[in-house]
């Protein structure tokens, strides 16, 4: 049997695929399905308000007055109390200001002196008593808010009074009037260089010192401690004409412009000071 040609085997055309069209332009866009509208939600009820806080009233102190001189004084004696009682070597302070004393012409020419029992804390003056041979000495007693002042014969004749401060028994015949005084020493809680002085706060000698016809030569007598620049003054504050030291004798800077008080004169001179 004559043999079959065999067929030609088909060749395969692969089908070139047509280029996508753009599906922009091509389909149409679906709409988008519109979201349904949300339901108006219930307004919130709003926050109660806060009762305002209760502001504390803060009270502003007032601006405190200036101290009054009285207050002022009142503050210098503490601090010179304080001060003085941490004075050491007080015996030998205390000869140093009577060797001073001594020194000067207003004891030597003076024939009635006025002194004080020197308390704890003030100058042991009573060693002058080495020194007044001559002299008319006296001490201050306290009698119907003043100072009455009555010679004695020594130290020993004076004992703890009134205010635990050591003054003579009352004698009639023994009183020496202030208007006879050369020279009185005067105590006090400070003193300034002109002369200033501030006192212990009863007056007593600021009285006798304002006395009627007293001129006696008027020492301030005191610590080196106790010395201050200015010193607060009321009307009734009398000064002294120079204070003592153990360092010597101040220098009053008023000298300069004001005439420098003279030391008492001799028994028998007409000029008296």
């Amino acid at each position: 049997m004559p043999s079959r040609k065999p067929k030609p085997a088909r060749k395969l055309v692969k089908k070139t695929s047509k280029p996508a069209a753009n599906k922009a332009t091509t389909t149409r866009a679906k709409p988008a399905k519109s979201k349904p509208a949300p339901k108006p939600s219930a307004p919130k009820p709003k926050p109660r308000a806060k009762p305002p806080a209760k502001v504390q009233k803060v009270q502003t102190a007032a601006p405190s007055a200036p101290p009054t001189l009285r207050e002022q004084k009142t503050t210098i004696r503490r601090e010179m109390k304080e001060a003085v009682a941490k004075i050491r070597e007080r015996p030998r302070r205390s000869k140093e200001i009577c060797k001073a004393i001594t020194e000067h012409p207003s004891w030597r020419r003076s024939v009635i002196v006025a002194i004080f029992a020197p308390m704890e804390a003030e100058p042991d003056i009573e060693q002058l008593w080495k020194y007044a041979e001559g002299k008319t000495v006296c001490y201050p007693t306290i009698r119907k808010g003043g100072l009455d002042f009555m010679s004695v014969g020594g130290p020993e004749s004076v004992s703890v009074g009134q205010f635990g401060i050591r003054e003579p028994v009352f004698d009639q015949s023994r009183v020496i009037p202030p208007d006879t005084f050369d020279l009185v020493l005067v105590p006090g809680a400070a003193f300034t260089a002109n002369g200033e002085r501030l006192g212990r706060g009863g007056g007593f000698y600021d009285r006798l010192l304002s006395s009627p016809g007293f001129r006696a030569f008027k020492v301030g007598v005191c610590f080196d401690r106790q010395i201050v620049e200015t010193l607060p003054l009321e009307p009734h504050d009398q000064r002294v004409h120079r204070v003592v030291t153990e360092k010597g004798w101040l220098v009053r800077p008023d000298f300069i412009k004001a005439g420098k008080p003279k030391a008492p004169q001799a028994r028998g001179s007409t000029n008296r000071s």
